[in-house]
């Protein structure tokens, strides 16, 4: 209260110093020697104006009507409210699944055989059932046959053939594959005719073999058919090859290594010359017809 009653008392000080300076100004307006010709505003409004810029320039802590009716308690700091502040999520982008890349399939519209290389000369690995589907990594240049993982096994592949191979997904830009050359054979002979001769009651159909493949041979077995006659065969089954002199044995040897040559027979119960004679000659690598065996069937008339 004290605070705001000296500054009414300063406020009526300035007051009445104003209106002290009003009257001089007046009474030196109606001296004669002082007046001059004024153009512009008359003359009470200018001083007007003067006695208002200067009470402005002397009163700038005068307490205006709008602060004096404030009732707002001077003990009490005037506090501005902070706005509320609400928590923005950070937002976090959900890890979208990356997309598998679409993959060349092959689907077996037939039950087809896949096999280490393009062919039937080559090993059979594993058999495509109707309606089975595989990865396609590879095609021949052909277009014949498709390299694809093993249904059984994804961590190794083989090649199918193509008839009943129907493709989907990218194929197009699968890598072509040179063929694989025709593997030549592990084991293999060669049988050349002799002659017949009869030893005893039987009648001996005799052959050269001769081992034209890079595994030893150890044993053999050959049996015939007469087409033309009645004439029994009996099945002949050997772990040792030999040297003949018609019906004598002049040397027999265990095996018969690559390059080497040596004879073996076809028995029949009678005199098959002229008869019409179906031949089946097996070989193996093993005694006992074990191991890798190989048949060769041709028909031959003594």
């Amino acid at each position: 209260m004290k605070k705001y009653q000296n500054q009414v008392r300063h406020s009526s000080s300035k007051l009445f110093f104003v209106i002290s300076l009003l009257i001089l100004l007046s009474l030196a307006c109606n001296l004669p020697s002082m007046a001059k010709s004024v153009e512009g505003p008359d003359e009470t409004a200018r001083i007007e104006i003067s006695v208002r810029e200067t009470m402005a320039a002397l009163d700038g802590d005068v307490v205006s009507d709008a602060e004096d009716q404030s009732d707002q308690d001077p003990d009490t700091p005037s506090e501005t409210p902070e706005p509320d502040i609400t928590d923005t999520p950070s937002l976090t982008p959900t890890a979208s699944d990356t997309p598998t890349p679409e993959v060349a399939m092959i689907y077996a519209s037939a039950n087809t055989n896949c096999r280490s290389g393009q062919g039937t000369v080559f090993q059979w690995l594993v058999t495509l059932q109707e309606g089975d589907e595989s990865e396609a990594v590879g095609i021949d240049t052909s277009g014949d046959y498709w390299y694809i993982r093993r249904p059984d096994n994804p961590s190794q592949f083989c090649w199918l053939w193509g008839k009943y191979a129907t493709p989907s997904g990218p194929w197009e830009s699968l890598p072509v594959y040179t063929p694989i050359p025709t593997p030549t054979p592990g084991a293999d002979f060669k049988l050349t005719y002799v002659g017949i001769t009869q030893c005893t009651s039987n009648w001996l159909v005799q052959f050269q073999i001769d081992n034209i493949g890079s595994q030893t041979l150890e044993s053999w077995r050959s049996k015939g058919t007469d087409n033309s006659g009645s004439l029994i065969n009996s099945v002949n089954k050997q772990d040792k090859f030999y040297h003949f002199n018609h019906c004598s044995i002049l040397t027999s040897q265990n095996d018969l290594t690559p390059g080497e040559g040596s004879y073996l027979n076809v028995i029949f119960s009678d005199d098959s010359s002229g008869h019409n004679l179906t031949v089946d000659i097996r070989v193996c690598t093993e005694n006992g017809q074990g191991g890798d065996c190989f048949n060769k069937i041709f028909d031959i008339t003594p």
